[in-house]
């Protein structure tokens, strides 16, 4: 079972769905775009059709596929809405991918939790004598 929790409601799906395997190529070639652009960035080059690619279309298109993934059970909106920015893209993409390599066992609960930092151990306090 997979969860999504948007504004405190829980929605459930028990398998992925065949619509979601064969609705998922426009999000697919979003993601690689922004993948593409991102990298070329990283190596400081501009490519040719960079400024073809907004923000919010490539949002659009990912999140209308997660919406698929979990049955249209949410719409475009609660996910803008409710959805914790800083886990949103890398959600979508995560899920992309499991469905793509059909490794979608490991797909459990959405949002997910971000990998926290492991903090240096404090110094021991030396008692005083």
């Amino acid at each position: 079972m997979i969860t999504c929790t948007l504004n405190n409601q829980k929605y459930t799906i028990d398998f992925v769905s065949g619509r979601a395997l064969r609705e998922m190529e426009p999000a697919a070639k979003m993601y690689g775009r922004i993948v593409a652009l991102s990298n070329a960035a990283l190596k400081g080059e501009k490519p040719a059709n960079a400024g073809e690619l907004s923000i919010a279309d490539a949002m659009d298109v990912m999140i209308r596929w997660f919406c698929i993934l979990f049955g249209n059970q949410f719409t475009p909106d609660d996910v803008l809405d409710y959805y914790p920015v800083d886990r949103l893209m890398h959600d979508i993409a995560l899920a992309l991918m499991a469905v793509q390599t059909q490794t979608t066992e490991i797909l459990d609960e959405f949002p997910t939790k971000a990998a926290r930092a492991e903090t240096a151990p404090q110094p021991k306090e030396i008692p005083q004598s």
